[in-house]
């Protein structure tokens, strides 16, 4: 049989066992609260008459006690009949049977451990017997101040979990527990502050914005104040970043062929890039723009977050599609500006990494896009985490790095060694683009900016390996797990991914639609890029109206 649970919490419940809720009177409910939050306590019979019926003269409070009294025994039977102790005029009820949520609340609340915290603040469902008053004075009056002591330990809890989160880093989960203060204490302009910070730290301008309207509008309401000046200047602070932000996203932007943005996005205009913890290890990430959809950009090979803003192609790529989607951009574990030298990385690690932004930024659900072989990253995570993936978008993918009799388009290891042959010899050199990218082959500017974009992004010998990673991977055994709606693009011409890896895709991932587009570019900066996110765009508004209205 279950244990008999006392919850006090939120009201007043009895669960498991063979129990009789409706037995007992309101007043037996305030006693057997009484008697729980003193326990092994002994009681006179005066006292308790005198605290739940005092104003009925003391022969009638009396037999009202020993009736409640009796209730308590039927409805919480004990099973050596012992659950009221009586030592002469006095009474103590035993509940070392029973698992007493305030009790339970407290010893957790009493740890050091941020998990044990987090299991106090679910334990707390509410104020101590929410909603529940008698006509008694004295009762209340004792109600009143349980009710406080308890509700400022749990304050404490929160404002400890609130420290936790912010030294970790994890952002969903100090957004979550600071609503759940303010809800309590809306006047505590502290936590309106760090909401504020963390939602900008999120790229939430506009929920940071909000947040500092709703502290200036409780506090003149209540207080008949203004905000402290360090909040008003953190607001100043924010609405400037979201208009020096606009001002970057509203940028005109043209077709290639009718002159791209010519010039790299300035310092000042790039994103802050934020850290989060995952498996020990630090992964960066960068959010910007704006919309009904969470998109996770996940690039091939290496790459480097503030870098990819030198090119005025890939920044333009990147701005197109923030301007539809909130753009979350991450730095593989081992390149970029996440943490180096972490060893040779597995899929699975890559994907929790992915997890852990998501986790940080207060995502539930993203689209995910990969390009190249961070589509085997994007279609690892869709078939893991369904319940996060809202939908998948490839390009330029491919399910197996290497040739074999079954997969026949893929390079042989023999093309594999020649390749990393080449990017040893030639580190640092101006990039031949003639493969990757034909279109910007005679690009000098174009093949400079890359060369150093990669050095940037990874050492030689970490370039080397990760691109030998990314050819013996093999994904195959996954993909009829992937049960998400996936848009598959390629370039006909693809010299690095032949377009017959895409149509294996597409047989292979359940209702998954296969667009090939014209052109021979694997890059998604290269040439005739506003198609690509076009299609994008169009295929998330067709397949989710109602969000993208």
């Amino acid at each position: 049989m279950a244990q008999t649970q006392l919850l006090l919490f939120g009201g007043f419940t009895l669960a498991g066992g063979s129990l009789a809720n409706a037995a007992l009177s309101r007043k037996a409910r305030g006693l057997v609260t009484y008697l729980a939050l003193n326990p092994g306590q002994s009681h006179s019979r005066e006292k308790l008459a005198a605290l739940l019926w005092g104003d009925t003269g003391e022969p009638q409070a009396r037999m009202n006690l020993r009736q409640a009294l009796s209730a308590i025994r039927k409805a919480l039977p004990s099973v050596d009949d012992r659950r009221l102790l009586a030592h002469g005029d006095n009474v103590t009820l035993k509940l070392d049977d029973l698992e007493i949520d305030v009790a339970r609340f407290e010893r957790l609340a009493s740890g050091a451990d941020h998990e044990q915290l987090e299991q106090a603040v679910v334990v707390y469902r509410g104020d101590l017997l929410d909603g529940f008053a008698l006509k008694e004075d004295p009762f209340n009056d004792w109600l009143r101040v349980e009710r406080e002591r308890l509700r400022t330990i749990w304050i404490g809890v929160l404002e400890k979990l609130l420290h936790h989160y912010s030294v970790e880093n994890n952002l969903a989960a100090y957004v979550e527990a600071a609503r759940r203060l303010i809800g309590s204490d809306p006047l505590r302009e502290d936590i309106h502050r760090g909401l504020m910070q963390i939602y900008a730290r999120q790229g939430r301008l506009n929920m940071a914005l909000k947040q500092y309207a709703q502290c200036r509008e409780v506090l003149r309401k209540h207080l008949q104040v203004e905000p402290e000046k360090e909040t008003r200047e953190l607001n100043d602070r924010l609405r400037a970043s979201r208009s020096v932000t606009s001002k970057a996203n509203s940028t005109t932007l043209l077709e290639p062929a009718a002159g791209l943005v010519d010039s790299p996005v300035p310092a000042s205009l790039r994103p802050e890039t934020h850290y989060v913890k995952s498996g020990g290890v630090s992964v960066a990430y960068q959010v910007t723009g704006g919309g009904p959809f969470d998109l996770v950009y996940v690039q091939g090979w290496v790459s480097n977050l503030d870098y990819a803003w030198e090119s005025p192609r890939l920044a333009h790529v990147l701005r197109r599609l923030g301007s539809f989607c909130r753009l979350v951009r991450i730095d593989k574990r081992g390149t970029g500006l996440s943490d180096r030298n972490v060893g040779f990385p597995t899929l699975q690690e890559r994907a929790d990494d992915v997890r852990a932004v998501l986790d940080a930024i207060g995502s539930r659900r993203a689209v995910l896009f990969g390009s190249s072989e961070g589509g085997v990253l994007c279609m690892l995570f869709a078939a893991t985490y369904p319940e996060r993936t809202q939908a998948l978008i490839l390009h330029g993918a491919y399910a197996q790095g290497l040739w074999s009799p079954d997969y026949p388009w893929a390079k042989t290891r023999e093309d594999m060694e020649e390749e990393l042959a080449e990017i040893e010899r030639k580190w640092g050199e101006p990039w031949d683009l003639g493969r990757g990218a034909p279109s910007l082959a005679n690009d000098t500017r174009e093949q400079q900016w890359f060369a150093a974009y990669l050095r940037s992004s990874a050492s030689p010998s970490d370039a080397i390996a990760l691109w030998r990673w990314g050819a013996e991977v093999d994904v195959r055994n996954i993909l009829h797990a992937i049960h998400v709606p996936t848009l598959i693009l390629h370039r006909k011409g693809d010299r690095w991914v032949k377009v017959e890896e895409a149509l294996y895709l597409s047989e292979r991932i359940a209702g998954a639609t296969l667009i090939e587009l014209p052109g021979d570019d694997h890059l998604i900066w290269g040439a005739d890029s506003d198609r690509l996110v076009d299609t994008i765009q169009h295929y998330l508004a067709v397949k989710f109206p109602t969000k993208a209205s």
